[in-house]
């Protein structure tokens, strides 16, 4: 009675140990089919609570922002800034594991107010793409012409702090936010230039990233923000980034406010996949 009673137990012991051991090693299939040179760049707006200021297109709530800066700090991902992008995409050097740089467009204010202790409290570093112009003022880019509410933009005072505390970098924006290819060569040139030099200026610093408005740019505009001294140029181009790609066509994520945690983790963890 003793053996018959140990023979379905020592089967079923089997039986387990060959189900958890296939299922350890699928586990170990699926981390190993991450490609470890891939660099993704996540494109943000605002950051902001308050409906007023704008739909779920630009707009993300903060409480749906911290949710998705836990998820990169708890998963493995590791955040790098621009710097440090263009160093290991120019030289071809070895990325950290799941690399992600953290971008903001426009320089709205509550990058200020509600994105900047979030990122603090998860120890992230990030770039804003200001636009000179609308310092201290408003987005008179878009208010203007109705395609989004008046918002409030970063002060000097404001962009000095978050540049002296070294984890944000501004990078430039142009000086008014305008379509580079629609305007002509002079006045995406005073665009280009007049961004950097203005933004160094206040700073005290070198500006080397550049952000094309509107994702607007051609051959002859990426050759202006490279002969203004830019290091790197980011596009609305959705993809990821390969050492050996054009420093000045960079592509990227962008992340909605209507992003639902599920999407988010979908994008994020694709575009670190092979495509095996």
């Amino acid at each position: 009675m003793g053996f018959r009673f140990l023979v379905p137990v020592a089967a079923s012991i089997l039986v387990l140990f060959f189900f958890s051991s296939g299922t350890r090693l699928q586990h170990k299939s699926v981390l190993s089919t991450y490609e470890p040179d891939v660099l993704v760049i996540l494109m943000y707006h605002k950051v902001n609570p308050d409906p007023r200021e704008g739909g779920l297109g630009l707009r993300v709530p903060p409480s749906k922002f911290d949710w998705q800066m836990k998820y990169l700090k708890t998963r493995g991902f590791t955040v790098i800034d621009m710097d440090s992008a263009c160093f290991y995409l120019r030289y071809g050097r070895p990325l950290p594991p799941k690399p992600v740089v953290i971008t903001f467009d426009d320089g709205y204010r509550d990058n200020y107010l509600f994105a900047w202790p979030i990122l603090k409290k998860y120890g992230f570093c990030a770039t804003v793409y200001h636009v000179v112009n609308a310092t201290g003022g408003y987005n008179f880019f878009d208010a203007d012409r109705g395609s989004q509410p008046r918002s409030s933009m970063l002060g000097w005072n404001e962009i000095r702090e978050m540049t002296a505390s070294g984890t944000i970098t501004f990078g430039a924006h142009t000086l008014d936010h305008r379509p580079l290819t629609k305007v002509g060569p002079e006045e995406a040139s005073r665009q280009i230039f007049g961004a950097k030099e203005v933004l160094e200026q206040e700073l005290g610093r070198p500006v080397n990233h550049f952000c094309y408005p509107y994702g607007d740019y051609n051959r002859e505009v990426s050759e202006m923000v490279k002969a203004a001294g830019f290091k790197t140029a980011v596009t609305c181009v959705r993809g990821v980034n390969h050492p050996g790609e054009d420093l000045f066509t960079l592509k990227r994520i962008r992340i909605m406010g209507n992003c639902s945690n599920r999407k988010f983790i979908y994008m994020l963890e694709n575009c670190y996949k092979t495509a095996a």
